[in-house]
């Protein structure tokens, strides 16, 4: 690297964790190449699917909004830095778990009224990052649809379409 790209303020890079799990490339944002950034080419599986247009954005956004429930409840790690990890007592522990628990309870009861089969290919879509093949993409559908209800993602717009 060279040094006026390290003290370039043009130049986002990304973490260190983040290079590590994706794919992450430099490119220009002039003619010139002086202005650059940097771009995240390997999308996660509910991302992929909004950017080839086989889901809405308030699907996407109901199906980002699950994840982050996921994450907050303890569900899917968030981070394997481990100056995030909070030490406290058993106590704390115990409580913690169980309000943790409830943040994702009324998006797994809305999840499950969108049927077994939708319930499962969504979570496991949104959770595992498993790539969408044959009639999942129906059942994943159908179980963002109950998820846009429940975030209230209705209005969500495109942004590759807002002029």
């Amino acid at each position: 690297m060279f040094r006026f790209e390290q003290f370039s303020p043009n130049l986002e890079c990304g973490t260190d964790e983040l290079r590590s799990k994706r794919k992450v490339e430099i490119e220009p944002i002039d003619y010139r190449g002086l202005m650059r950034r940097a771009r995240v080419t390997d999308q996660t599986a509910i991302d992929s699917l909004f950017l080839d247009s086989r889901i809405t954005a308030p699907q996407h956004s109901a199906g980002e909004s699950l994840l982050d429930v996921m994450v907050r409840s303890g569900a899917s790690p968030r981070s394997s830095d481990p100056s995030g990890t909070n030490f406290g007592t058993l106590r704390d522990a115990e409580r913690a778990m169980s309000s943790r628990i409830m943040v994702a309870s009324g998006a797994y009861r809305a999840l499950a009224r969108s049927g077994q089969d939708s319930e499962r290919i969504t979570i496991i879509v949104v959770a595992h990052n498993v790539t969408v093949s044959g009639d999942m993409l129906v059942l994943l559908r159908e179980g963002l649809n109950a998820l846009v209800t429940y975030f209230g993602t209705g209005g969500a717009r495109d942004p590759r379409t807002i002029a």
